[in-house]
């Protein structure tokens, strides 16, 4: 237990030093200065893709999707702790929650939209969609479920999801480290169209939007 404190503390300091980059006094990514927020908002970015499938000028569906690998749990971990003030044995608990979690599947968040709302049952046991993750040549396919988390929280971790749209987790059986360091197809399938998005791999330059 005193061995994972360490890690754990150590760990957090260097992620703490990162974060502190962004604190009151603008920060810098990429050379660039930027505000806390907008850099929060980068860095989400990095990992989120998203697209919209229309049938002339109708809108059948459209969604934006971040894929919570390592680097983006990390970012969470740092923004909730920041904003719910947490002690450090909370911030603990949910760092090990988050390991857990990660050694066991991948998840991502979905903001997904259709006009139609007797069709937006992604969660639904009788859904009319599929969802799919393909990744070193294997195809998973994803368990959803919906997010009860009120709007302000999730647009302080998601900032591009509105009211709008409807807040989903997607989780694939397949550890995380399986997964981040290559490229991921993210894949939404039903009657109303198909529609995939790509995650680039951790720590490569992000694909263009």
């Amino acid at each position: 237990m005193k061995l994972q404190l360490l890690i754990f503390l150590a760990l957090f300091l260097n992620l703490a030093c990162q974060s502190k980059q962004l604190p009151d006094e603008p920060g810098v990514v990429g050379g660039t200065k930027v505000d806390p927020g907008a850099a929060y908002e980068l860095a989400i970015g990095r990992y989120s893709d998203g697209d919209a499938e229309y049938s002339g000028f109708y809108n059948n569906f459209q969604y934006k999707a971040t894929i919570l690998n390592s680097d983006i749990r990390t970012d969470l971990l740092v923004k909730q702790t920041e904003y719910y003030q947490w002690d450090h044995e909370r911030s603990l608990k949910e760092s090990d929650k988050y390991q857990k979690e990660m050694a066991a599947q991948t998840d991502v968040f979905l903001s997904f939209f259709t006009p139609d709302r007797k069709n937006d049952n992604l969660a639904d046991g009788k859904s009319i969609w599929r969802i799919f993750l393909d990744v070193g040549g294997v195809r998973y396919e994803g368990r959803v479920k919906k997010i009860r988390t009120l709007i302000s929280e999730l647009q302080a971790l998601y900032p591009y999801h509105t009211r709008w749209n409807t807040p989903y987790l997607v989780t694939f059986p397949v550890a995380t480290a399986g997964v981040e360091n290559q490229s991921a197809a993210f894949t939404i399938t039903g009657p109303l169209g198909i529609r995939t998005v790509h995650f680039p791999a951790k720590g490569s330059a992000p694909e263009p939007k």
